[in-house]
């Protein structure tokens, strides 16, 4: 018998990149628990890691599914954990709890993000960050793992390379985590803000000096709705502790491309900017990679 309603806006399924890539391309995700037990096995926020270190020890390269339940079609109910045998060394989660169980395939149309486990910290997402990733349909840049969305890729010249001018929308967020890794461009970037909480631009300039923009929509509280970033400063950028999202935009002309595209390596730019070297690691998420993928954005 169904219960209540699941108090938070996302749901969370556990997978690998594969599985997550044919999911969203096929439009739909089967897991192999709905032929042996008859539904997909998800999990609310605060039952992620537990449910990881019990039956994914080791596993570091999963992501997960971040999944609307208001957009599934198939019937949602919470339920008490089924009895699996642990993996780990971690204890099973607690049976008196009820997780979510999906009795049906997983619509593709309800997946709002795909997020590394390792960069989820178990909170919630709040109905509002819900709202903009129901809304924008964001995707995850490569390399930078931030949340956007292109908006425009000029056409005056469509066989011009790089386009005369691009557009983005990004979000940052709290939950599903939304950062920008430092790196640099080899074209100028205008940086505009169009709503949530302010956040903070940092950037590296190449005669060693290191800048902290404080970007917002209240510029009579010294924040910046719009700044521009040199091209060769290598920049990052994240919200500010106890933010929840912010919503804003990238400018290029020429525009971007993948090909213009270089992430730092915290090792090495800590050991250049050694009074910011906290910063850097914490927003290194690139994993070593340094540049996009061939024919990103091209």
């Amino acid at each position: 018998m169904p219960s209540s309603p699941a108090p938070d806006a996302c749901i969370f399924h556990i997978c690998t990149r594969a599985d997550a890539d044919a999911a969203l391309a096929a439009g739909v995700y089967r897991a192999p628990s709905l032929d042996t037990e008859g539904f997909i096995h998800l999990s609310c926020a605060h039952q992620v890691r537990p449910v990881l270190d019990a039956f994914y020890p080791d596993q570091s390269a999963l992501v997960l599914l971040v999944v609307d339940p208001t957009l599934l079609t198939a019937p949602l109910r919470y339920e008490a954990p089924a009895s699996l045998p642990v993996v780990g060394q971690a204890p099973a989660p607690d049976a008196a709890q009820t997780f979510p169980h999906l009795y049906g395939p997983l619509d593709a149309q309800a997946v709002l993000d795909v997020i590394a486990v390792d960069q989820f910290d178990g909170c919630a997402v709040h109905p509002d960050t819900a709202a903009l990733l129901r809304h924008y349909r964001f995707a995850r840049l490569p390399v930078e793992g931030t949340l956007y969305r292109s908006t425009w890729r000029s056409g005056a010249a469509a066989d011009v390379r790089p386009p005369a001018g691009t557009a983005m929308l990004g979000l940052y967020a709290d939950s599903p985590r939304s950062v920008s890794c430092f790196h640099r461009l080899r074209h100028d970037e205008v940086w505009h803000v169009y709503g949530g909480d302010p956040f903070v631009l940092y950037l590296l300039h190449p005669d060693g000096r290191a800048e902290e923009v404080l970007m917002g929509s209240d510029p009579l509280a010294g924040q910046r709705v719009q700044q521009v970033v040199p091209a060769g400063v290598w920049q990052a950028g994240c919200l500010l502790p106890g933010g929840r999202h912010a919503l804003f935009g990238c400018t290029m002309a020429p525009g971007f491309t993948g090909a213009c595209f270089e992430a730092g390596l915290a090792d090495v730019l800590a050991a250049q900017y050694p009074a910011v070297g906290a910063t850097i690691r914490r927003l290194s998420v690139n994993r070593l990679q340094q540049h996009m993928p061939a024919g990103f954005a091209a």
